[in-house]
């Protein structure tokens, strides 16, 4: 994960669900992520492997439209295995590939209500 202090914004979720639902976005897991996930949702790894990840073994699959299919609906937006949640979606918003590709941050700064310019004190 790359240092939180190194980004132009500061961050605190409101569980808006916005970083869920990315057009384009991808979630890889690894075995032991998967693994964590299946036993967390009380499956066998092949259970959910058939049922969650691409065929590939490594990515989960889209839930509706373009949003992660362990999103959930409410009030306030929820993740259905938030603690097992893999740590690409632990380490959100701070990705290196934020700090490089502009579109990216500007998508990340438009979309997530969390996310707010950093201060002289921030």
């Amino acid at each position: 994960m790359a240092d939180a202090h190194a980004f132009p914004f500061t961050f605190a979720c409101r569980r808006s669900g916005n970083c869920c639902a990315i057009p384009g976005g991808i979630v890889r897991v690894t075995g032991a992520e998967a693994d964590a996930i299946a036993a967390h949702l009380g499956l066998s790894p092949r259970a959910f492997a058939s049922r969650y990840l691409q065929p590939d073994g490594e990515r989960l699959k889209d839930g509706l439209g373009t949003r992660c299919v362990f999103l959930q609906d409410g009030a306030k937006a929820g993740c259905g295995i938030y603690p097992v949640r893999p740590a690409k979606c632990r380490q959100w918003p701070f990705w290196p590939e934020v700090l490089t590709d502009p579109a990216l941050r500007e998508l990340v700064e438009r979309t997530c209500p969390g996310v707010a310019p950093r201060t002289e004190r921030g």
